[in-house]
């Protein structure tokens, strides 16, 4: 139950000492910046420094490269923002960074054109090497003065058929090679009856190939210069990656380096948003940093020669981040702390207290020992796989299983074990008044922490004349004794003077709120409040404080709930009978599981957060967030 002292540090120094001072000892030493000219009492005369924003751009740049060179993953594994000297200025590494893209690219570029050149010519080759049977050169074909050639395909079928009708046909066909549904082959026809003929191989669905230009000579000489073209480009393409794979090797660690330092740079660019510089070339830092890092901090700073004042929170005006430091079985509960808000720097962080409220409200609305090793399990599952609930539900579980043990129930069976109290279904009037009575303590509670906060902040109204102040408790334990006692007696335990000087008293103390605490902390007294204001604001604390004691007497509501669930699982599952009776079983104890679970965690919330932090919790602080 602690939130961390924190120390107000400001650091001057030269500014060409600035970029090396924020990566070697700033980053990492656990300092949250301030904004500079806001603390610092003489801001008027600095000015902000400028924001690089194309860092961003060229460390994208870079993590590309490291891709293409297949090394993010070893970058990536390695990374860490060690201390290590700026030697270089954003440009410099810039240039540095496109210079090994352009040496990448041009082996890429290689890469590319060859296999392009590859494909297309691979293209052209399926129906060129068709034409092997042909013993001309294939150009020629193209320069006939009284023929016309035609070239291509068509379905077995109508080859077969169109030869039926070849003789009366003005053209000679003549067939180069089949394949398994197709026959290629070449046809002559002379000039004045090219279309007509041409019409005819239409009908006949013939698939006309258009040779290209470059195609030349023998179509099997043709083949075999191809095959060389691929074979000389498949080296020029292996040789470029070879070279893809010595970059790699002679600029990967490079590349490694210049992430590293525009990483560093990127935090520099983010810190100096929070710094100022004045006329003189000096830097200004201000940031909190907590109490048992200052040892460590300290040592290099004055090894680098540079000015620094360290202030305690109550020597400036600007107000510490929280930090919340709790043991790692408390620690999971900062979660529901934080939904409701960060503690304040100057209040008692109230982890402990509910983690320890949580456990025990949650238990006693939800006892059972089989239903909470579920629980249990979840949270165990979910803390393995680092969810932040898993803590959470484990502590759920656990204070399930235990509170099971007291009531005897296994997945809503009773019975099965003895348990340490009667059945809260067998005893309704003694749980009721338990969930009142726990609900009393924790209120009483909750007032000694909002007294507490008051003497942490020296806040003499609140401690004094607070709702929730001595005044409060007062009147609040009065009451408490008094009903207490009359329900054993049956009589006032004590005298009716006394009692109304003990109940008048703390109202009196309560009503004049505002001017006693003007008088106790010397204060001008602000708009007077009208006594009908007062009158009301009374009622609305003595019903609050009835509503809000009342108000756990769901404690008991849900853990008598609870048992009732579970009977009518069980008294559905004798109904099906047989087989079915254990899948009914099953089903309604994982629906309690998750619907009653879920409900009494939400129950446990509200009471927390409406009945004890609205007692004495703000929750208006600011999370601690350092430069990592």
């Amino acid at each position: 139950m602690a939130i961390e002292r924190m120390k107000l540090l400001s650091i001057t120094g030269k500014e060409e000492k600035l970029n090396d001072t924020i990566a070697n000892i700033l980053l990492g030493s656990g300092i949250q910046p301030e904004n500079a000219l806001k603390v610092l009492e003489k801001g008027w005369k600095l000015t902000y420094y400028t924001y690089e924003s194309e860092i961003k751009e060229i460390i994208k740049q870079a993590e590309n490269l490291a891709q293409e060179l297949g090394i993010e993953n070893e970058i990536a594994d390695r990374f860490s923002l060690p201390s290590i000297c700026l030697s270089q200025t954003t440009e410099q590494i810039k240039i540095e960074i496109e210079e090994i893209e352009q040496k990448i690219n041009t082996q890429k570029a290689i890469c590319q054109k060859k296999q392009e050149e590859m494909k297309i010519i691979q293209k052209e080759l399926i129906p060129i090497q068709h034409l092997k049977p042909l013993s001309v050169n294939l150009e020629e074909l193209y320069h006939l003065r009284y023929l016309r050639f035609r070239y291509g395909n068509m379905s077995i079928e109508n080859y077969e058929q169109m030869q039926k009708k070849e003789k009366d046909l003005e053209a000679i066909i003549i067939e180069l090679e089949r394949t398994e549904d197709k026959v290629w082959l070449i046809y002559f026809t002379p000039s004045d009856l090219a279309n007509s003929i041409d019409s005819y191989f239409n009908v006949m669905k013939f698939e006309r190939i258009w040779l290209p230009a470059e195609v030349k000579g023998k179509a099997i000489d043709f083949m075999k210069e191809v095959k060389h073209f691929n074979e000389t480009s498949e080296q020029q393409i292996n040789q470029a990656k070879e070279k893809l794979m010595e970059l790699k090797e002679t600029e990967g660690q490079k590349l490694f380096h210049y992430i590293q330092q525009l990483k560093v740079l990127e935090k520099v660019n983010e810190i100096k948003k929070y710094m100022a510089h004045d006329e003189k070339g000096s830097f200004y830092f201000v940031g909190w940093i907590p109490m048992e890092k200052v040892k460590t901090i300290v040592p290099a700073l004055k090894q680098e020669n540079l000015e620094f004042v360290i202030k305690s929170h109550d020597e400036v005006a600007s107000i510490p981040p929280t930090h919340l430091k709790n043991h790692k079985l408390v620690k999971p509960f900062e979660t529901i702390v934080n939904m409701y808000g960060i503690p304040n720097y100057t209040e008692m962080d109230p982890t402990t207290l509910v983690a320890i409220t949580a456990f025990f409200m949650f238990g006693f609305m939800f006892g059972d020992i089989g239903q909470g090793a579920v629980i249990l399990f979840i949270g165990l599952l979910l803390s393995k796989a680092k969810k932040a609930l898993g803590p959470v539900l484990t502590a759920g579980g656990i204070s399930a299983i235990l509170f099971g043990f007291v009531y005897g129930s296994v997945f809503g069976k009773e019975g099965i074990i003895k348990g340490i109290l009667p059945s809260p279904m067998s005893n309704i009037n003694t749980m009721l008044i338990a969930g009142i009575a726990s609900g009393a303590i924790l209120i009483l509670i909750a007032m000694i922490v909002n007294i507490r906060n008051g003497l942490k902040n020296g806040d003499k109204e609140r401690i004094f004349f607070d709702k929730n102040g001595l005044a409060g408790l007062l009147f609040y334990t009065t009451i408490l004794v008094v009903v207490i006692g009359f329900l054993q007696q049956g009589k006032l335990i004590i005298s009716l003077g006394m009692l109304l000087i003990l109940l008048g008293l703390p109202l009196i103390l309560i009503i004049g709120k505002e001017k006693l605490g003007n008088i106790l902390n010397h204060r001008k007294e602000n708009k007077k409040t009208s006594i009908v204001e007062k009158i009301f604001e009374i009622i609305e604390m003595l019903l609050s404080m009835a509503s809000n004691t009342i108000s756990f007497v769901r404690l008991a509501a849900f853990a008598i709930n609870h048992v009732g669930l579970c009977m009518a699982v069980y008294i559905l599952a004798e109904m099906v009978g047989g087989a079915g009776s254990l899948v009914v079983a099953v089903i309604g104890n994982a629906i309690v599981i998750v619907l009653e679970g879920l409900i009494v965690a939400i129950q446990v919330l509200r009471l927390e957060y409406y009945e004890l932090f609205s007692r004495f919790y703000t929750g208006n602080g600011r999370e601690y967030k350092p430069m990592d």
